[in-house]
């Protein structure tokens, strides 16, 4: 198999309330709870995992956004990781995708957890390209 520019890390669903999402998606997947993270002032991220690490790497990612606005900003979106943000959107470009929002530090830059960017593929899916850890 043909080494890509990325590895596919998980998938993002996209919620208007973390609660009621993981109510609805841990009751579908058989996954649970295992966190929360955003920034100081406000939960943004529920993790889903499983309980038996005999499963792997299952899991998923669920992301508070605002019930209005942006339509494209519903639905689900993948992470992939990569060791190089700036090299992954100078690739990815080269291949035919957008970049919607330049590489940043993920959640404040004095204090980062990641580095990502946001992407759109061909026919106007948008996906993120994240470099975690940072060491």
């Amino acid at each position: 198999m043909k080494a890509g520019i990325a590895k596919l890390w998980k998938p993002v669903v996209n919620v208007h309330d973390l609660a009621e999402g993981e109510r609805f998606w841990s009751a579908l997947s058989g996954l649970s709870p295992q966190g929360r993270h955003g920034t100081p002032t406000r939960d943004e991220y529920s993790v889903l995992d499983s309980e038996d690490q005999s499963d792997g790497e299952q899991w998923i990612l669920l992301q508070l956004v605002s019930s209005g606005g942006n339509p494209a900003r519903s639905g689900t979106h993948l992470d992939f990781r990569v060791d190089d943000v700036a090299k992954a959107v100078q690739q990815i470009e080269e291949i035919g995708g957008t970049l919607i929002s330049p590489p940043a530090l993920y959640p404040t830059e004095s204090e980062p957890m990641l580095e990502w960017a946001v992407m759109q593929d061909p026919f106007g899916n948008e996906f993120c390209v994240i470099r975690y850890p940072l060491s």
